[in-house]
């Protein structure tokens, strides 16, 4: 773990606002591409925001940054199941096979998820060790569309290269990462998608 991110944990640990915004901003994208796997775009907002109301109110004290994503990931899950359950009692009521099904489906796939510190360690480990097995170019456009969040644009303009080149290069890295992560693509759907 960075200095950097030693000092983020450090001021999360004691209750910092700006602190939690940067963990806020961090991972509210990530969680509700996770969410919105199982349920709608706008139940997955509301779940997210729900988990990070509790990070705030609860204030558990976090050592290493797997220990925010299992947190916030478990809590995400529970919120999700909850409420597919919530809409199971709900959908009771109404005669509607096939929702009913489906929630049975996501119901499971989430309760299948591992969501503990140990899988995001094993996570990082993987992503680390597959963009250092990207070849250089591949690696810089990627750790700079995927990692830092930049656009096609701003890739294409910070390494004075075609945004063709920069899509071809995201395409390459997006097929290695993929097969590398298979076993856990509901964790990782934010770092893989287009």
């Amino acid at each position: 773990m960075d200095l950097y991110s030693q000092e983020l944990l450090k001021q999360l640990n004691k209750s910092n606002k700006a602190a939690f915004e940067v963990i806020f901003n961090i991972y509210y994208p990530r969680l509700i591409y996770f969410a919105k796997e199982y349920v709608s775009f706008d139940d997955a907002k509301n779940l997210v925001q729900d988990a990070f109301a509790v990070l705030w109110d609860k204030k558990p004290e976090f050592q290493n940054e797997a220990q925010i994503q299992s947190y916030l990931y478990t809590n995400v899950k529970n919120n999700c199941l909850m409420f597919l359950r919530h809409e199971k009692v709900k959908k009771n009521f109404a005669d509607n096979f096939a929702v009913k099904k489906q929630n049975q489906v996501y119901t499971t796939a989430l309760g299948q998820i591992d969501t503990s510190e140990i899988t995001f360690q094993e996570i990082t480990t993987i992503i680390e060790k597959t963009l250092s097995g990207l070849p250089p170019r591949c690696r810089e456009v990627f750790t700079l569309s995927r990692m830092e969040g930049k656009k096609n644009e701003e890739v294409a303009t910070t390494l004075n290269i075609s945004v063709k080149s920069v899509e071809a290069q995201i395409t390459k890295a997006l097929k290695v990462f993929r097969a590398a992560l298979k076993d856990f693509l509901p964790l990782v759907a934010y770092l893989l998608i287009k």
